[in-house]
């Protein structure tokens, strides 16, 4: 099945594409942000199915709609529309539309709708997109190299952001401050702010604050779902589970460490703190991925699992990040916690390293040396090293948003 998704907004785009990817495991989606190239494929290629924005900039929806159903009757359209008046709906119907989904919507009856208007079984038999591989590793560079990565996300939490739309001030922003020391959301939020969408001049867009406000709440809770969407992304097993709990530990260790850092150096704190959200990406991904491995009723055992995280978590760490656009100026920061590049002497850099060094206990040399340029003595370092941080301070904010400064 061919299915061809035409909608100008990236976080709508995305979340319809992982909704018909799961229903439909094995079809070819293509998505378009105008409606050119969304006509020009549909043109050259055909399709089973078109979903399309109502308001697209060019072109509107009704316009794709028209032209569409002059040449083909019998493929079904699906149009997206932020407007429910009664004037729209029945414009579209005129067009022989075969379901009007009113934006913001509900994936689950998304997907219901569009399960009814295809009426087409998942297929009985697995691709090579969903099993028969001859090993795990298999399974891990199939993933790596034509699969798309992703991160475990609580469907808890996810439930939580879908309500945010219906919640008051207060409540969205008890959720918002859980969700900007969450790493699959922090990761996906800043590679969509940095997307060609919404990425304006030179500066990339490290923070969690800024990049929500480039997205909006909207693009926010659509990412969410995506991402929920994505096989593995639930944590089932228990091994993978106290796998999480330990790399996000790490992720709010550090961001800890750089916060009383803070106190006395001068450099990008909120930048800083995103980084260490993303600190243990690699490790993360890589759970999410065994947890896909388990879901196709395939085995793994601890031992295995310990020895993949020790074998490619610096690999699929690189990979996750090129996969999702991630710019450079985050990657470096994350890469100088886990690495000091030579003649490295930007102050971020410097902080990066010195809190991965602090929150590991190095006893090399290195972190006196560190310390040293800039400006601190090995004396002081007691009072940054980090405090325990208890599974039940995983979905707590380690820093006060009043002491959320640049």
């Amino acid at each position: 099945m061919r299915i061809i998704v035409i909608e100008d907004d990236a976080s709508t785009g995305a979340l319809l594409v992982q909704l018909v990817k799961r229903l439909w495991t094995n079809t070819s989606v293509y998505l378009a942000s105008d409606a050119a190239s969304g006509l020009e494929q549909w043109r050259d290629h055909g399709a089973d199915l078109i979903l399309l924005d109502w308001a697209l900039p060019g072109m509107s929806g009704i316009e794709i709609l028209k032209q569409i159903r002059r040449a083909d009757t019998t493929v079904k359209c699906v149009m997206i529309s932020g407007h429910a008046e009664r004037d729209v709906i029945l414009s579209a119907r005129a067009y022989q539309v075969d379901a009007f989904i009113v934006k913001p919507f509900n994936a689950k009856q998304v997907m219901a709708r569009l399960g009814e208007i295809m009426a087409l079984p998942e297929p009985s038999s697995p691709s090579p997109a969903t099993g028969h591989f001859e090993s795990f590793e298999d399974f891990i560079h199939f993933q790596m190299n034509k699969g798309t990565l992703g991160l475990p996300i609580d469907p808890a939490l996810v439930n939580s952001i879908e309500g945010m739309r219906t919640a008051t001030a207060g409540e969205r922003v008890r959720v918002l401050r859980r969700c900007q020391f969450h790493p699959a959301l922090v990761f996906r939020l800043l590679s969509l702010a940095n997307s060609g969408q919404y990425v304006q001049g030179m500066e990339s867009v490290e923070t969690f604050e800024n990049a929500i406000q480039a997205v909006g709440l909207d693009g926010f809770i659509n990412l969410a779902v995506e991402m929920s969407l994505h096989p593995g992304s639930h944590l089932r097993q228990e091994f993978l589970i106290a796998h999480q709990n330990k790399y996000q530990r790490d992720g709010l260790a550090l961001a800890e460490v750089i916060m009383k850092l803070s106190a006395t150096l001068s450099f990008s704190f909120n930048a800083a703190r995103s980084a260490c959200m993303l600190y243990r990406v690699g490790e993360l991904s890589l759970l999410q991925v065994m947890q896909a491995w388990l879901d196709l009723g395939y085995s793994l055992s601890e031992e295995d699992c310990t020895a993949t995280l020790k074998a490619y978590s610096a690999a699929t760490g690189n990979r996750i990040k090129t996969q999702w656009n991630i710019p450079n100026t985050i990657r470096g920061r994350i890469g100088a916690a886990h690495l000091l590049p030579s003649g490295t002497v930007k102050i971020d850099a410097l902080v990066m390293r010195i809190a991965h060094l602090l929150l590991t206990n190095d006893t090399q040399h290195e972190l006196p040396r560190l310390v040293a340029r800039v400006g601190l003595t090995e004396t002081q370092l007691d009072q940054y090293r980090p405090n325990a941080i208890k599974d039940e301070r995983l979905n707590e904010a380690v820093v006060d948003d009043e002491s959320s400064a640049e």
